[in-house]
């Protein structure tokens, strides 16, 4: 009797204790993948395997982020609202300026056929796995972190202080990301933001099988959103497409649950102090970077003493705060430990009504 009464009066406490959900978003390109090689060396090997002999490594380095920043300017957003211009236009037109300046005679319309052949190899190349590494054992760790609480017997039996994990993308791109992380071994969820007018906050996405769990739970492009970070909206749309892939996943979505919102990159300005400043934790992952930015505002993931702490003490703070850390598998081994296998009521709790701890509803 005695042990029945003790054993309802602990559920019932840990029924009350603090109970977080967790948003992970990431950037893509140099964080969770980057060329296999510095991607003129590709676009030079590429060019002579195709005939073109004068396209040295060094003088496609010379025209390559030239011909690129023209092209943004003249076709913003990779030509998005010019008729007949998609990515793989826009590119492609890139890469026969870089070439066209390489070899000025390739301007002769005998050419074309080369040209254009190239650039479609080229842009085929850079949108599969074919291009790229990734962050050490990358997929495996995001399918850990996504799954851990239903694919882990421990946790099954009691209540984890994070309740329900919902992973993104949010990436100033074309719109390739989805397929680049599919053709990296990742189920990629359909989901992504689409606007039908800069004026219009209002979007559609494609609608992922409900009930079903992803290990990306949706995108982010800015080729879809039409602005790049570090603008809010960049935040704001991830913050509404986790609502999203939450109902279409759970079937429901708590307004009561508190949500700890962790994003993680490789650019100081455009990630960290974009996401910090829109109420994210922010973690830069320096795992691709060969420069070692100062601040002293990032704390390290990488000292004993904060890996020891659960994730919801470090989160869940009245201010969100920056981080760094060198591998992706130290925080994705943090957050699984000190996360998804610490119980709730172990930690200590927040102030759940501070509007950092919800999703928007909507965009500015």
């Amino acid at each position: 009797m005695m042990h029945g009464i003790l054993q309802a009066a602990k559920a019932a406490n840990i029924s009350r204790a603090p109970k977080y959900n967790l948003l992970v978003c990431f950037d893509a390109f140099e964080t969770l993948y980057a060329p296999k090689e510095p991607v003129h060396k590709t676009y030079g090997q590429f060019a002579r395997d195709n005939g073109l002999q004068h396209a040295s490594d060094h003088v496609v380095a010379v025209y390559l982020h030239d011909r690129i920043t023209k092209a943004a300017k003249e076709y913003p957003n990779y030509g998005k609202h010019i008729q007949g211009m998609n990515p793989e236009a826009w590119w492609m037109k890139v890469i026969k300026n870089i070439f066209v300046d390489v070899e000025p005679s390739l301007r002769d319309a005998a050419h074309k056929a080369q040209l254009d052949d190239l650039g479609r190899r080229l842009f085929h190349h850079f949108s599969t796995r074919d291009a790229y590494k990734t962050a050490s054992n990358m997929p495996k760790l995001l399918q850990s972190l996504k799954h851990h609480s239903k694919s882990n017997s421990s946790t099954m039996d009691k209540p984890s202080s994070i309740g329900h994990v919902v992973l993104g993308v949010i990436s100033n791109s074309d719109d390739r990301v989805g397929g680049i992380l599919s053709s990296l071994g990742l189920d990629v969820s359909p989901l992504r933001f689409q606007r039908e007018s800069k004026q219009d906050t209002h979007f559609e996405s494609a609608r992922p099988v409900d009930g079903k769990s992803y290990d990306v739970d949706f995108t982010v492009m800015s080729y879809d959103v039409e602005e790049s970070k570090p603008h809010k909206l960049m935040w704001q749309a991830g913050e509404m497409l986790a609502r999203r892939a939450v109902v279409h996943e759970l079937g429901r979505f708590d307004e009561s649950v508190p949500w700890l919102k962790l994003y993680v990159g490789d650019d100081i300005k455009k990630d960290i102090e974009s996401a910090w400043g829109c109420g994210w934790n922010a973690v830069l992952l320096k795992e691709f970077i060969t420069e070692n930015p100062r601040d002293e505002r990032l704390e390290s993931l990488d000292e004993e003493e904060m890996l020891a702490k659960p994730v919801t003490e470090v989160l869940a703070g009245h201010s969100p705060r920056m981080f760094t850390v060198n591998r992706l598998e130290t925080l994705v081994d943090w957050i699984v430990k000190r996360g998804l296998e610490v119980s709730a009521g172990s930690d200590g709790s927040a102030n759940h009504s501070e509007e950092r701890f919800k999703l928007v509803k909507s965009m500015e």
